[in-house]
């Protein structure tokens, strides 16, 4: 009950961080939203790892993570700007697509699916694809948006399925310092890109409040996470902890009027049934 609790709040904070990192995005840039929201996170579990000080880790054990936050820096950009170029109703369905990579890795290096699993990623998808589709009415200027919004979407889930993926290798380090090493691994990719591409970043006094909420959210959302993780079976946590992206659907149609068309509502559904069939397989 714990762990379903804890997980379910995780979800809540993932979902709620990425829809007000989403419209930050549309107000000021991605690169905004993406490098001040990974700066808060990492510092509050930084400081957090200050106090606690658990066990430190041998230095080998952390390499994945940081690899895979390195990954996951990037990823949050590609999916800020996506958020800020199509509907968040349709974005977050396919995010939660990163659910696939792990599955589709350990396929490739000689894993087999069980026969759930397969089903996932057929719902999966099918679900993504389903939901990916416009209105042939819609302008040339917004179906160019549109495609390059869900390619950006399709890339960024695909980077977060391979932070998923390193984490699972790093898997003998204390979470906190695996979390912790692969958000500030995170945050130095953004800046390093940053100064070597100069995206527009636009940091005006009115979105600090918005950007530091982002950044307590996310990192109390992997705190949620791996709390739940210790108390209850990882499979169960694994499914009410990856409802973020339903999260940032509710809050897209009670805020901004977002309302998913019955093809995509199935779409929908497909694919948060296959990431179940995905986690519990």
């Amino acid at each position: 009950m714990i762990a379903a609790f804890l997980a379910l709040l995780a979800s809540f904070s993932w979902g709620t961080s990425d829809f007000l990192a989403g419209l930050e995005s549309r107000r000021s840039s991605a690169w905004t939203a993406a490098l001040g929201g990974q700066v808060v996170a990492s510092l509050s579990l930084v400081a957090l790892l200050a106090v606690t000080a658990p066990t430190r880790p041998a230095l080998a054990a952390l390499a994945a993570p940081a690899v895979g936050g390195a990954v996951g820096g990037l990823g949050v950009v590609l999916q800020y700007r996506a958020l800020s170029l199509v509907d968040m109703s349709v974005v977050s369905p396919i995010i939660a697509g990163a659910a696939l990579v792990p599955v589709l890795w350990g396929t490739v290096t000689g894993e087999r699916p069980s026969p759930l699993q397969a089903v996932g990623i057929v719902c999966t998808l099918a679900g993504i694809v389903l939901i990916s589709r416009r209105e042939p009415r819609a302008t040339s200027r917004s179906r160019c948006l549109d495609r390059g919004g869900i390619l950006l979407a399709v890339l960024s889930a695909g980077a977060f399925g391979l932070f998923l993926v390193a984490l699972d290798y790093g898997g003998e380090a204390d979470p906190l310092y695996a979390v912790t090493v692969a958000r500030a691994t995170a945050v130095l990719t953004l800046a390093v890109v940053a100064v070597a591409t100069r995206p527009t970043i636009r940091l005006c006094r009115r979105a600090v409040p918005a950007l530091l909420v982002v950044g307590l959210l996310i990192a109390a959302a992997n705190l949620l996470f791996t709390s739940a993780t210790t108390y209850g079976n990882l499979n169960i946590v694994g499914v009410l902890g990856w409802l973020n992206p339903a999260v940032t659907i509710v809050w897209a149609a009670a805020v901004l009027g977002e309302r998913l068309k019955p093809l995509q509502v199935v779409a929908a559904v497909l694919v948060f049934s296959g990431i179940v069939c995905l986690t519990l397989g």
